[in-house]
């Protein structure tokens, strides 16, 4: 993908750093330091306050194992049939937004399989699969010409990972951060990706900040079962239309209101729900946002590990050890 002068992110500022951004209850840019402590205990009413965005603060300051699981095809019932699911998540040429910035494609697509390597030799029986988690839609500190704050990946360039994961085996996750576009809209727009039986979709409510009236970065956004329903049936007509096997819906969460009323969420045989545990901290904090998000109101859980924002990082020996070990390791 071309590069351009602008910014993909949320704030249009060099790492010099031009702006510092405060969220009530956040880290800011100025204390960075603090995220290398171990986060303070939660309170009652809110298990767990982290930051999950690299991209808000970083910004703001500026040959498949043989046990790998196979990948979900038109016969296979699950992405997750006896296996978890590895990733590197990121977006191209961009190191800063996670690890698969960090790499051209093909070497992503090498450190996925590298890290799902570790975890199926850390889980026993279960099995393996790999994959990329890209982002396709990053959320933008200005409205843009359509007011959306969000700026689009082409769909000619998530295609050439679609390539790249189907030549090695492995599953694409395509992750949208909404800023103040429509969600359904934006998910119709990657339905010739969709359409793959090996790729799956995200949605990150962080960034989906039109109900605040505030730009992306400026709040904590929301994202509502309506909305999350919407897609679910969009992604149920696909799989039965086009005969694929159960698309997995990831939706990232580090603090309450950014799923709101989960408790609706209508259940679609088609459509595995999956909640990702998105913020960075010490493993206790971290620890006990999966137990409130991930592992509650979803059919199926995530965590993500941050490669320069935890401390210590979790090894995949430590997420094995878990009583619930997640079903979907994201890599930062």
């Amino acid at each position: 993908m071309r590069r351009s002068t602008r910014s993909y992110g949320l704030v249009a500022v060099a790492l010099a750093g031009l702006v510092v951004m405060s969220l009530p209850g956040t880290t800011s840019a100025s204390s960075v330091p603090a995220l290398r402590r171990e986060a303070a205990a939660p309170a009652e009413a809110e298990p767990i306050l982290l930051d999950a965005s690299l991209e808000l603060i970083a910004r703001a300051g500026a040959a498949v194992h043989s046990t790998f699981a196979a990948p979900a095809s038109s016969t296979a019932a699950s992405a997750f049939t006896g296996a978890q699911i590895v990733s590197v998540y990121g977006f191209p040429g961009e190191c800063v937004m996670g690890e698969l910035g960090c790499h051209d494609s093909d070497a992503a697509a090498a450190r996925a399989q590298e890290l799902a390597r570790q975890h199926d030799a850390a889980n026993g029986e279960r099995g393996v699969v790999p994959a990329l988690h890209l982002i396709v839609g990053v959320a933008q500190a200005a409205a843009g010409r359509d007011g959306t704050y969000l700026d689009r990946m082409p769909i000619a360039t998530i295609q050439e990972y679609v390539e790249v994961a189907r030549a090695r085996g492995m599953l694409l996750f395509v992750d949208v951060q909404i800023g103040w576009a429509d969600t359904l809209a934006e998910v119709a727009r990657l339905r010739p990706v969709l359409q793959e039986p090996i790729v799956h979709l995200a949605l990150d409510p962080e960034f989906a900040t039109k109900t605040q009236r505030a730009a992306p970065g400026q709040v904590i956004g929301t994202l509502d079962a309506t909305q999350v329903n919407e897609v679910q049936r969009y992604l149920a007509d696909l799989v039965r239309l086009h005969q694929l096997p159960p698309k997995v819906l990831v939706l990232h969460q580090f603090q309450h209101g950014m799923l709101t009323n989960k408790a609706l969420y209508e259940a679609h045989p088609e459509v595995e729900v999956t909640i990702d545990m998105d913020g960075f901290g010490g493993p206790a904090a971290k620890l006990s946002g999966y137990e409130a998000y991930a592992r509650a109101g979803s059919e199926y859980t995530a965590f993500k590990i941050f490669f320069h924002w935890d401390e210590p990082v979790l090894t995949p020996e430590d997420l094995q050890a878990l009583e619930y070990p997640p079903d979907y390791v994201i890599y930062q």
